[in-house]
């Protein structure tokens, strides 16, 4: 595994008691929905769901998502996660992200690739240009 990075952009998550599993530590798939909260707050503070330039027959959707798992999380742990846009095509993009431990530690790295889909049509679509450039401000 490489070395994790902290990425400017980041949320707090607190861990609820229900995320945990039977084994006391935070469940694998748990990790999935804090990456997709993240995600959902970075687009948010970009202000790109509520953009006068988005199509509303489009949007993104999740076609790939790797997770490395670092450390265990446990209740009643607040974990910092920070996600970063890191490559922009076409039609697709990729984020990445890592969690951090109330400790300094990173508990987990991950990756997500979203391809913009047009729901009319029910197929890929080239990402808005206004779409883009909010992006490319972001790699800055």
């Amino acid at each position: 595994m490489s070395k994790p990075e902290r990425y400017r952009y980041s949320v707090q998550q607190k861990v609820a008691w229900g995320d945990m599993d039977a084994f006391g530590h935070v469940n694998n798939v748990v990790y999935a929905r804090y990456f997709e909260t993240a995600r959902a707050s970075f687009f948010d503070d970009m202000d790109l769901w509520e953009s006068p330039q988005k199509p509303m027959e489009g949007g993104p959707v999740l076609t790939h998502i790797e997770m490395d798992y670092r450390k265990q999380v446990r209740f009643p742990e607040t974990i910092d996660i920070s996600v970063k846009l890191e490559s922009v095509k076409n039609r697709s993009f990729s984020i990445v992200c890592s969690m951090w431990n109330q400790a300094g530690e990173c508990v987990l790295t991950g990756k997500a690739e979203l391809l913009w889909f047009n729901f009319s049509t029910g197929k890929p679509a080239a990402i808005p240009d206004a779409y883009k450039e909010q992006f490319f401000q972001q790699n800055k």
